[in-house]
């Protein structure tokens, strides 16, 4: 919508609107015509009765929780297992400096709990 205020209107911004119903500032535009806009009441004039308020919270829970389980699922099928999908957030998103030192230390626990175990199994005389 254009709206024309020609070569002398100007926009008047916001006025307050007094008790008795004059608008306040105005009074330098007496008999002219102004164009003011109601914004609107502050509260809403509909209003829902508790179980209909109730539906909706339901209803939006529930695509919640349809968006986050269908986000799962593409997930799933993209990555093998919980390893996988930290593998690649790290690698996507890790600084260049950063990069081999996750398999590093994945390297040396591995090292360490298999040390571990070799030591257990001999002491017990399971190691053959």
């Amino acid at each position: 919508m254009k709206i024309d205020i020609g070569t002398e209107g100007k926009i008047l911004g916001t006025k307050r609107v007094s008790p008795n119903g004059q608008v306040s500032g105005l009074s330098e535009y007496a008999g002219e015509e102004v164009l003011i806009v109601y914004p609107g009441p502050r509260e809403p004039r509909i209003r829902m009765e508790a179980k209909d308020y109730v539906h909706e919270v339901e209803t939006a829970v529930q695509n919640q929780m349809k968006a986050a389980f269908h986000q799962y699922q593409g997930l799933k099928g993209r990555y093998k297992d919980e390893r996988d999908a930290a593998r690649a957030f790290l690698k996507a998103r890790s600084p260049k400096t950063f990069q081999g030192l996750v398999e590093s230390v994945d390297r040396w626990v591995t090292d360490q709990v298999r040390a571990a175990e070799d030591k257990v199994a001999s002491r017990l005389g399971e190691k053959e």
